[in-house]
């Protein structure tokens, strides 16, 4: 999250990235082709007037939120903003803007539309993408960086636009690993090998949670380095209702691309109609071959705790573990807290004073899992983090408004006040790198991301159904099957029948849940819900 971070907002911020790809929206579920034609309804210059309420999931510091205020301000001073933001988890905002949104029409102009996504009053951002922003004179598009997150909704409309993108790695003790004799991996095999003699150290090699890290970003990683083939069937075809012929007319098969899966549009009926007939299973020696190499490292190698847990972070920080999984936001944390650490961080971190000492500490990229059944090397989790901007849907005079501040915060003109704002306040550490064009990025923050290298995307959304299903009690069971098959209550092969079969059952459930019926996934030509 970019804003000051406390351990709590760190949680948050990694919860907040499952939010995209839980709910459908990273990679797209209906993928809209790139590129729509712009529909201008904004005057550029305009003088308007009214009020823009703001309710995203984040909760900038006062004097954030009020730099940004003063900022539009002065460029509309008779628009009244109003923050409805506060400190939420992941879970507690969803029930929040769920209930917003329930009233007609709701009170906020501004939210994280991805933790509702089945909301059908958003504006579809695509249709402003080529509107001149008046704050800068160019259009909207170059701006930000549209096509870092493709965050779309069932009818295929861009409901949301982020302002920095994330990345996902692994942090490691440079101490522990010397103690140890041993050198980040770069295979899985290397990787098996260096828990086994940090383990032998009397170090616990790795520290991860059963919740948002292993079972949905390394699930999506590994499946995604055995099922690059699968976009072949989920891919939108000449004639689909989603085709994009600047973008599909031209797809190349290159499965040693990192961008790979921003080369396509994805048709989520293509999708299920593979899972119906058959082509698409997951009762095959690729999944049995993934759950082999986890269970080579997880549980024996994790944190004991690995099932149950959640944050692993003050592990890391007292020694307990020599590696983490983690993401580009903990980059800027992790170096003050091994420079400094107050009274109130500790409290913040539940730990005791002088449990934690300073130490050399580096990342390594995902280790590349090798075989015959391989089909290209391991991409990462890169999502969105920062700010998350959707519009709400009201009469054309408020949602004009409502775009108009959304422009000016998502252009230099009114991202460069309010990043200074961030960093004036002390603790702030941006979650990844900032996908706003035009700001004046402090060296500070530059310096915190030049080695970050962006390997390209796996959390798109056909490469996380394995553990998650249709959501809910699905992603539950999905993921208590995996944790069996990790444990050796039941062998890999054993795991990937069962899923079959669970998935299978589940089926016509799954596409209730999506929206679809199956005249749609019988005929990818006809847009859902027309």
């Amino acid at each position: 999250m970019a804003t000051s971070l406390t351990r709590r907002r760190l949680v948050q911020g990694g919860v907040a990235l499952t939010g995209l790809s839980a709910l459908g929206l990273n990679g797209s579920a209906f993928a809209a082709p790139a590129h729509r034609p712009a529909i201008n309804h904004l005057a550029p210059a305009q003088s308007l007037s009214g009020k823009v309420v703001i309710g995203i999931n984040g909760n900038p510091e006062d004097p954030v939120k009020k730099a940004l205020s003063d900022a539009y301000k002065q460029r509309q001073p008779d628009v009244e903003l109003v923050w409805e933001t506060a400190e939420r988890p992941a879970g507690e905002y969803v029930s929040w803007l769920g209930t917003q949104l329930a009233t007609d029409p709701p009170e906020l102009d501004i939210v994280a539309g991805n933790y509702v996504n089945t909301y059908r009053g958003y504006v579809n951002l695509d249709q402003y993408r080529g509107t001149t922003n008046p704050y800068t004179n160019q259009i909207w598009d170059a701006d930000l960086n549209w096509d870092f997150q493709r965050a779309v909704n069932g009818a295929g409309e861009r409901i949301m636009l982020a302002t920095r993108s994330v990345h996902i790695n692994w942090f490691y003790n440079k101490d522990l690993f010397a103690k140890a004799g041993v050198e980040p991996p770069t295979t899985w095999t290397e990787f098996v090998d260096v828990c086994a003699k940090l383990k032998d150290t009397g170090i616990t090699p790795v520290g991860i949670n059963f919740d948002w890290q292993l079972p949905q970003w390394f699930a999506e990683v590994y499946f995604d380095q055995y099922h690059v083939n699968w976009i072949e069937t989920v891919r939108a075809q000449d004639g689909d209702w989603n085709y994009d012929p600047d973008l599909d007319g031209s797809f190349t098969m290159d499965p040693t691309n990192p961008d790979l899966h921003q080369t396509y549009t994805y048709n989520l009926q293509r999708f299920y109609k593979g899972l119906q007939d058959g082509t698409l299973r997951f009762d095959t020696p690729e999944v049995a071959a993934i759950v082999e190499n986890f269970a080579q490292i997880f549980p024996k190698y994790a944190n004991q705790d690995m099932l149950v847990s959640t944050d692993i972070y003050p592990k890391f920080l007292q020694q307990q573990v020599a590696i983490i999984a983690d993401g580009s936001w903990s980059i800027g944390q992790l170096a003050a807290d091994m420079a400094n650490l107050s009274p109130e961080r500790l409290e913040e971190l539940e730990v005791e004073a002088g449990s934690i000492k300073s130490f050399e500490w580096g990342t390594f990229e995902n280790p590349a899992m090798e075989g015959d059944l391989v089909q290209s090397q391991p991409r990462s989790v890169e999502s969105a983090t920062g700010e998350y901007i959707s519009v709400i849907q009201k009469d054309q005079a408020q949602t004009d408004l409502s775009v108009d501040f959304a422009m000016f915060w998502l252009s230099a003109a009114g991202y460069q006040p309010y990043l200074d704002a961030q960093w004036a306040v002390p603790g702030f550490s941006p979650g990844g790198p900032l996908q706003v064009h035009g700001v004046n990025v402090p060296k500070e923050e530059d310096a915190l991301f030049a080695d970050l290298k962006m390997l390209g995307n796996a959390e798109i959304n056909y490469n996380g159904f394995w553990t998650s299903g249709g959501g809910g009690q699905y992603l539950t069971d999905s993921r208590n099957l995996l944790a069996d098959a990790l444990q050796g209550k039941i062998t890999p092969d054993e795991f990937g029948k069962q899923l079959q079969e669970y998935h299978s059952k589940n089926f016509d459930a799954y596409l209730e849940l999506a929206g679809l019926t199956q005249d749609d996934v019988d005929d990818p030509t006809r847009q859902p819900g027309t």
